[in-house]
């Protein structure tokens, strides 16, 4: 799972902008030591390196001008070189994001779930894996059209990333399909997160008087688990499954009541309220 598209490659390296004389010329005689040594190198091209100077204080850019640093902003090929840069940053975006939502894709997940496992075996902290499928979001498209389904995927988006943490990856399948790893969560807590965003969905759907629900499956891999990505992904999967067949509109889980809610220091008592209702409409 894991075909990146590989963005365009150029010799062009741009060096963030510097805000004082010193860290400047600091970086040109760092840049300067590095040409002289690529230039002993037979045939091998000397990158191009360009100091964008907008944030440079005005009185500084005089103090390097006195010094014989050329300074030409408007010169063309530099302009094209940084749009050049400016295209491949877009390209590498748009290769790993979804354009509707904004969401990470289909093809992100799939390194990304492989890096989280790796990340895990390494530092011994587990991580959540929830998917979520909309229940009866084709009648939208139906009924009222593709634009208000497009908005009602644009607004549920929105939403749960507002309540995701930067390290989190919600991402999109396609369709009405979505997925979202959680690093360094605990299947509780996991449990809980996906708790509030299956009633997130459900505050939608009301605002916007349709008839949507939510399907949800999570599992937790942490350390001890001697599984692939791909034989995890089927385990979550499989949950997500047994929401959808026993009768849609709930969350599905591995079991947690042998587990002691009450020694779970960080879980609140609204919290582990919510954490039964999520057990009994797994039940139910």
């Amino acid at each position: 799972m894991n075909p990146f598209k590989k963005p365009l490659q150029s010799s062009l390296k741009v060096v963030p902008a510097v805000k004082t004389l010193e860290k400047l010329i600091n970086v040109l005689n760092k840049l300067a030591a590095g040409s002289k040594s690529r230039l002993s190198i037979q045939d091998e091209p000397a990158d191009i390196f360009l100091i964008p100077a907008r944030d440079i204080p005005p009185a500084d850019l005089k103090k390097l001008v006195k010094k014989g640093v050329i300074i030409k902003p408007k010169d063309g090929i530099i302009n094209r070189f940084l749009q050049l840069e400016k295209d491949n940053r877009n390209l590498k975006s748009i290769s790993i994001t979804d354009e509707l939502t904004g969401f990470y894709n289909k093809r992100f997940f799939n390194k990304q779930l492989k890096i989280e496992i790796a990340r895990t075996k390494r530092t011994g902290e587990p991580f959540c894996l929830i998917f979520i499928d909309l229940d009866n979001f084709k009648s939208i498209n139906d009924t009222l059209g593709h634009a208000k389904g497009d908005e009602f995927l644009i607004k549920i988006c929105r939403l749960i990333d507002q309540k995701t943490r930067p390290t989190d990856f919600a991402c999109r399948f396609g369709g009405d399909e979505f997925a979202a790893i959680l690093p360094e969560t605990s299947l509780l807590d996991g449990i809980v997160i996906a708790q509030r965003w299956h009633e997130l969905i459900a505050n939608v759907a009301r605002q916007m008087k349709v008839i949507v629900s939510s399907s949800m499956g999570i599992d937790e891999f942490n350390a001890n688990k001697a599984i692939s990505a791909q034989e995890f992904f089927d385990k979550v999967d499989q949950e997500l499954y047994n929401a959808k067949r026993t009768g849609k509109n709930k969350i599905s889980h591995p079991d947690l009541v042998s587990r002691s809610i009450a020694e779970a220091k960080s879980v609140t008592t609204t919290e582990k309220d919510t954490l039964y209702k999520a057990f009994a409409q797994v039940k139910t």
